[in-house]
């Protein structure tokens, strides 16, 4: 039997709940992963029956990364290291809180589009202490959504920084930067590439891609410490966002070799993605492609049931080309899966497995 008994700084505002965070039995990296019990002395404490012989590493939190314990000085502090031979008393002792791993760019502006919007990126656990490591991107669509409870739609983020960090810490993914950039008021134009025709006097999603191509990722790649080549690249997005980014690896096979296609809005402009898939098809080929529908994704029945249909029939014009399932590819079926943010984060976890863990 372990006991922990953890002090915290006196910046602690009160009443905060106090977690482990760690290998296996200590919460698996789940930032709430074993919760503390507050004593009247100011401790906070929990008995665990650990595996004999148990080795591991943790840190303490107050329930989110954003809210891990630093060094004091505001900087990432080195998970405490945990050799359990028998009975044993870990003590461990807080210096700081509100390390944060986002970082905004507000008001990033484009030549192509003549508007701004913010650039938000998220810095995986070990980015300020090995200076000398690379990391490979992960470009996502609506990133107002992403991390941040007061901008997400509905007040519901994806909670992307909170997964991406719990799946790296767990070694189940490799670090990796996200990269959330913000939609605009012209988000239909922007995602949503038109047939020729009059409708073309709307399309800027091409312009949209020489922002995120010629703009976005230089910018990205002179500040941060990134894997620029196109199989450490990744982009994605759910529904318009998902659309959108599976143009841009037919478009820019040499930018992105990984796409997230989720819930993707296949019905645009009378199915044109779906027409359009296999001319110029070499860029499947070359790109890891994770593609999935809930199960509820419309109002109706009628409605989630054309929308499963239509991605139905990309993952079968996937296989058709002689894509493998599981290797080039991944599609997927979600069971009470609905079209909203607290549906597309739930499963991000395996959307990064798939596209970073194995390659």
């Amino acid at each position: 039997m372990v006991e922990f008994v953890v002090r915290v700084p006196e910046s602690t505002p009160p009443g905060r709940r106090v977690f482990l965070a760690g290998d296996g039995p200590l919460g698996d990296w789940s930032a709430a992963g074993v919760p503390l019990d507050p004593w009247a002395d100011g401790t906070h404490r929990a008995m665990l029956e650990l595996p004999p012989g148990f080795r591991g590493h943790f840190l303490v939190t107050l329930g989110r990364w954003r809210e891990a314990e630093s060094d004091g000085r505001g900087h990432e502090f080195f998970p405490r290291e945990l050799r359990a031979d028998g009975p044993l008393t870990v003590e461990a002792e807080v210096q700081g809180w509100d390390q944060t791993s986002v970082e905004y760019h507000h008001d990033f502006r484009s030549q192509f589009l003549q508007n701004a919007r913010t650039v938000s990126v998220w810095l995986p656990p070990g980015y300020g202490i090995q200076p000398g490591r690379r990391y490979p991107v992960f470009y996502l669509h609506d990133g107002q959504n992403l991390f941040d409870a007061h901008t997400a739609f509905g007040g519901v983020p994806w909670g992307a920084d909170e997964v991406t960090e719990r799946e790296v810490r767990a070694d189940r993914v490799p670090p990796l930067i996200l990269v959330g950039v913000a939609n605009t008021p012209d988000r239909l134009h922007e995602y949503g590439p038109q047939r020729c025709g009059h409708k073309r006097a709307h399309d800027r999603s091409r312009d949209y891609g020489r922002f995120l191509v010629e703009e976005v990722k230089p910018f990205i790649d002179s500040l941060y410490r990134t894997r620029t080549e196109p199989e450490h690249t990744g982009v994605g997005g759910s529904s318009m966002g998902g659309l959108i980014s599976l143009h841009l690896c037919k478009w820019y096979p040499g930018v992105f070799g990984k796409c997230a296609a989720m819930s993707p809005s296949l019905w645009w402009d009378r199915e044109y993605f779906l027409r359009n898939v296999t001319v110029s098809p070499g860029w499947l080929e070359r790109c890891r492609v994770w593609l999935d529908v809930g199960e509820h994704e419309s109002w109706s029945r009628v409605g989630s049931a054309a929308t499963m249909r239509r991605t139905r029939r990309l993952a079968g014009l996937f296989a058709r080309r002689g894509l493998r399932a599981g290797e080039h590819y991944r599609y997927g079926e979600v069971p009470g899966g609905a079209h909203n943010e607290a549906s597309w984060g739930a499963r991000f976890d395996r959307v990064l497995g798939f596209l970073f863990a194995s390659g």
